[in-house]
């Protein structure tokens, strides 16, 4: 690691003169804790870091958003500011820190899981000015902390005057697109309020849509300033006005005001409405040798300006900042302990840290509410930042906070839920299962879980512990559906009063619900979200091996009802002037969305009685049946790829224009081979009686029985145009019976007769593998595209006067290569020898970049036409064009792991994975992942290597379930002789045990701390979040390979002080299910 970039003794990473390092963006997680409310804030590695944060999302700003690339040109202006005036050499100058890198100025930025801590020494000046920020835990409202600490370091006393703060403040109200837009305009509406008690307040006087109805504004923005005098805090005068400090210089750059005028305890006039105004505030004070003051300041916002009386007092309380700055350090130390982890190298315990951390920021972090442990996942967000400036994120504004998401992102992020909270069980998989619909695709954004009182015995068992003055009000907001944070900040913002801690009351509300998970359409219907549910039931089953036959056939499933509907061929095969094309595949039906719209509670779920009926529900194996039939009815004309029939691609979704060329992906086609295998092989361990049955709605059971006819046809005559045409025209016939529901009929299905289709389906998807394949490389085509070259119009014509065509023939052309079809090959393929043969194959393609031993997401696509997507339009090496792009890179990785390949995968990770890299060319760092990394087919040579788009990526859904198999395996419990068995079994090199004994810290929650010894050839971990697990390796031996070390014992120590030896290499029946229970402390395993 570069002397400019290094890990403290905390772990936190240290950038020493910040601002002349490669730019980078990141944020503040905006974990505020549990009953707190967050705050977002991105920061860049220019002038005081923070470049804009707000509340909920982009459109209520207190500094405004800015794209990362706009943020590196304002934030030095318009971002944090801090003005020192100052003799020196008998004359009077204003020097404003962190601008400018000159001898005798350093600087350095410290990045920690809380906080953001930038710091300048001014040898010339003999002055040191320390900013820390943090967002504000667990109070009832949101807030931005900054505490700036000036320290005289000159060996003689220094009268200053400090100006701090922010030169812009944006008043609450006013939105993102209004900002870009019409700025000047919405200004007339901005007024301080609260200015005389020296607590600004900032809002529009009213709404400013230019509507009938107006309005009134209670919420605003608000600004604290205080330094310590003596044993108290004293309010500072706030400086509200630019023109006070900036005067004529409107572009922000020299505060002239601040040089020809005194505004420390300022007592002139101040404008303060109808212009942009400001959060400053100025101190003076002679500063003796080694001496310093600190002015800290609270940004935030509240929902009514009756709270700022309470609000300040509470932040002037003597030692109140503090108390809250080791809160904030115990919350995120709680959160990412689940992933504690002690090995030979320091900096990938960090990084595991952070990466977790990274991960429930996008996936949210289980808690379980209530007796009956409802698992419900809190601070979650959309990846949205300003690298991705495109996403519309949101922080839910309240308690136990949650926000939007993606269903590929959120599903891929849960997937190792249960390895640090147990207790999740299968909810995870009733969460995506249910959101699958008939057709087999899904919604896009997840909005997070709603709850409702379904019985007013519910309701009434939650009021008596309300006081009989609060009933009637927290009466009324229970008839809607809520949040456990809106109800928690509802009972505060009222002032209302329960007999319960509030943490109770919430468990006593949940206890009572019913729930569902909000979910809305988005855009189209991606081929590949339907993937990832699979992993979320192997990790399950890892926990909780005795559970398949009740998982597989435990009644209680839905289908999610949605009113955008998939056409059939006869609608969006459309005659252009390229040719017959794939466009405008999907619509929005008015009448099914009256339905649903008209409905209760529950409103998308599928109902009976063709939608006017009760709600149908079915088992995970009915519904896994409707996802296999659907699949293997939309393989392509050639029978290979899964057909993107629905205007939108995979994964891999820089290929948006491949639906139009009707692409098609080998990826689905083998993630449906899984699947199959999967229930195959399970029906067979459950050893089922063959004529046991299942039951299927009555059209998808039709269904089924026409594709089995077309796969028996098939088998004899290998036309595979001919399927595809009886495959779609029976799955366009199904969605039409089924579009507004089910009829509520029901059809059986024997176990044998199931086991039977799926061999009939393995053959046919056996044969789109070997098709796959390419002879002179032995790599999979990933991507497919396909010409009509025979095709009639059929006479009717679309709204924009196309013609519809029915194409007789179609010719394919296949894509170069893709790094994700060997990914998902590696799931499938029979054994560690064929997996090694394709590890060298990608080797030996322009999927491996050598100069930097890293994988690329594709291989050159040049000669592509535009059409495939916008990935075409990109430079090679550059975003989702021939990039280290890292989630699919880190895919790969774990399947080198998952196939054996254990040897290859530790060469890889050494040049691949982001805290083995050099942080110099990173660029930012290596504790945080990035969407992607720069590869050397770019010609920007100098930024080979760096990393671009922070953070929020899936690699880290791949690292953790890496992690998961270094520390214990695939299947850490088993089932033998019908008892439970708990046997990990670790991939660990030799190299990732300690070199000596250590002394760590855990934070077991959010307020108790305790140290551990972790011994020298050692490696510890913490297993389903609460046991902490070392092993014991005096031999120093890889834990796989011909000579690797195995377990011969363990010794552990119960929750109660017992402690248990075992002398075996498996921990059975009783003390297995006190592991899983989180009844064990430790657990201490020798290898020998």
């Amino acid at each position: 690691m570069s002397q400019d970039f290094f890990l403290n003794k905390d772990g936190s990473f240290v950038i020493e003169n910040y601002q002349n390092k490669r730019t980078f963006a990141s944020f503040l997680p905006g974990i505020a804790g549990k009953l707190g409310i967050p705050i977002w804030a991105f920061y860049v590695n220019r002038g005081q870091g923070i470049a804009s944060f707000g509340s909920k999302d982009k459109d209520n700003p207190i500094m405004e958003f800015y794209p990362a690339n706009k943020s590196y040109q304002n934030v030095e202006t318009k971002g944090f500011r801090t003005f020192i005036k100052l003799k020196k050499d008998g004359k009077e100058l204003v020097y404003e820190p962190f601008r400018k890198l000159v001898d005798g100025v350093s600087t350095k930025m410290t990045i920690s899981l809380h906080s953001l801590t930038i710091e300048e020494e001014n040898l010339n000046l003999g002055f040191k000015v320390k900013v820390t920020y943090f967002i504000l835990p667990n109070e009832n409202f949101g807030a931005l902390v900054r505490r700036v600490k000036f320290q005289n370091i000159s060996e003689i006393e220094q009268k200053i005057e400090v100006l701090d703060g922010m030169p812009i403040v944006i008043p609450y109200g006013m939105e993102n697109g209004a900002l870009k837009e019409v700025s000047q305009t919405i200004s007339a509406w901005a007024k301080v309020y609260a200015f005389e008690d020296k607590t600004p307040f900032y809002r529009l006087r009213a709404s400013a849509e230019d509507e009938a109805e107006v309005k009134e504004m209670n919420a605003g923005n608000f600004y604290i300033s205080f330094v310590k005098q003596e044993e108290n805090n004293q309010l500072l005068t706030p400086v509200v006005d630019p023109d006070l400090v900036f005067a004529e210089m409107t572009n922000l750059e020299e505060p002239v005001g601040f040089v020809r005028n005194r505004l420390a305890n300022y007592s002139g006039e101040q404008i303060l409405e109808n212009r942009f105004p400001m959060a400053m505030a100025a101190v003076e004070h002679n500063l003796a040798p080694k001496e310093e003051i600190e002015i800290n300041s609270v940004y935030g916002h509240l929902a009514n300006q009756d709270r700022l009386l309470e609000v300040k007092e509470k932040l002037l309380t003597v030692d109140y900042l503090n108390q809250k700055e080791e809160e904030t350090v115990r919350i995120h130390n709680y959160y990412a302990d689940h992933i504690f982890t002690v090995s030979g190298q320091p900096t990938l315990d960090a990084y595991s840290r952070q990466t977790f951390i990274d991960n429930l920021l996008r996936g949210g972090f289980p808690i379980s509410l209530g007796n009956k442990e409802k698992t419900y996942h809190i601070f979650s967000r959309k990846h949205g930042d300003l690298e991705r400036d495109y996403n519309h994120f949101l922080l839910e504004p309240t308690y136990y906070s949650q926000g939007n998401g993606n269903f590929r992102d959120v599903n891929q992020n849960r997937r190792c839920d249960n390895f640090f909270n147990p207790s999740v069980k299968e909810d995870n998989i009733k969460v995506f299962a249910n959101l699958i619909q008939a057709d087999g695709y899904n919604p896009l954004v997840i909005e997070g879980s709603k709850f409702y009182l379904a019985t007013d015995e519910a309701k009434d068992k939650v009021l008596e512990q309300v006081d009989e003055s609060s009933k009637k009000v927290l009466a009324k907001r229970l008839n809607k559906a809520f949040t456990p944070g809106e109800i928690a900040v509802f009972i505060d913002d009222f002032n209302l009063n329960i007999k319960l801690p509030i943490e109770e009351f919430i468990d006593l509300l949940i206890d009572n619900s019913d729930s569902w998970t909000e979910a809305k359409h988005g855009e189209g219907y991606w081929i590949d979200h339907w993937t990832y549910t699979l992993d979320l039931i192997e990790n399950y089953l890892a926990i909780y091996p005795e559970n398949l036959e009740k998982l597989l056939f435990g009644e209680g499933y839905t289908f999610y009802d949605n009113f955008t509907k998939v056409l059939p061929r006869s609608k969006k095969y459309l005659l252009t002037d390229k040719g017959p094309r794939q466009y405008e595949a999907v619509y929005e039906d008015d009448q099914k969305k009256e339905l649903i719209s008209n409905r209760d509670r529950l409103p998308y779920c599928v109902r009976k009685d063709k939608g006017e009926g009760e709600i149908y529900r079915t088992s995970l194996i009915a519904k896994l049946l409707t996802l296999v039939v659907n699949k293997v009815s939309t393989l392509d004309p050639y029978g290979v790829g899964i057909e993107m029939e629905a205007n939108k691609p995979g994964w891999y979704d820089a290929l948006n224009g491949l639906p139009g060329i009707f692409g098609s992906a080998i990826a689905e086609t083998m993630e449906l081979m899984r699947l199959v295998e999967f229930l195959k092989v399970s029906l067979e361990e459950l050893g089922l009686d063959g004529n046991q049955v299942i039951k299927l709605p009555k059209e998808l059971y039709s269904f089924y029985q026409g594709l089995e006819d077309a796969l028996d046809v098939w088998t004899n005559n290998q036309d595979n145009f001919k399927y595809w045409e009886v495959a779609t025209s029976l799955r366009e016939s199904y969605r039409d019976e089924v579009f507004m529901g089910f009829a509520g009929a029901e059809k059986e299905l024997t176990i044998e007769e199931l086991k039977s289709f799926f061999t009939k389906v393995l053959d046919k998807l056996n044969y789109a593998l070997e098709a796959a394949k390419e002879e002179d490389t032995e790599l999979f085509t990933m991507y497919f595209s396909y010409e009509a070259v025979d095709f009639e119009e059929t006479g009717e014509y679309s709204t924009k006067g196309l013609s519809y065509v029915r194409v007789k023939e179609f010719k394919q052309h296949r894509l170069p290569a893709f790094l994700e079809g060997q990914v998902r090959a590696m799931k499938i393929l029979k054994d560690k020898e064929e997996a090694r043969k394709l590890h060298e194959s990608v080797h030996n393609s322009d999927l491996y970049d050598q100069p930097l031993g890293m994988y690329r997401v594709n291989g050159d696509i040049s000669s592509e036409s535009h059409e495939i997507g916008r990935a075409r339009a990109f430079s090679p090496g550059w975003l989702e064009n021939g990039s280290i792009w890292l989630h699919m890179e880190y895919k790969y990785l774990l399947e080198l792991l998952k196939s054996g390949l254990y040897d290859e995968y530790y060469q890889a990770i050494d040049s691949a994975l982001v805290p083995f890299q050099d942080s110099k060319i990173y660029g930012r760092s290596i504790l945080e992942n990035s969407s992607f990394i720069l590869s050397t087919l770019n010609g920007d040579k100098k930024n080979h290597g760096r990393g671009y788009i922070a953070r929020l990526s899936g690699s880290t859904a791949e690292y953790i379930h890496m992690w998961s198999l270094m520390c214990f395996g695939d299947k850490p419990f088993t089932i033998k002789n019908k008892e439970l068995v708990y046997k990990p079994n670790p991939k660990l090199a030799s190299k990732l045990f300690t070199k000596e004994d250590k002394r760590v810290k855990i934070q077991v929650n959010e307020f108790k701390e305790i140290e551990v010894d972790i011994p020298a050839n050692s490696f510890a971990y913490r297993f389903l979040g609460k046991t902490l697990v070392v092993y014991h390796n005096p031999k120093g031996g890889n834990t796989f390979g011909d000579d690797k070390v195995e377990i011969n014992s363990y010794k552990l120590l119960t929750k109660k002080g017992e402690e248990v030896v075992v002398e075996e290499s498996e921990v059975r029946a009783d003390l297995a299910k006190e592991i899983r229970r989180g009844e064990v402390s430790r657990i201490d395993i020798f290898l020998s």
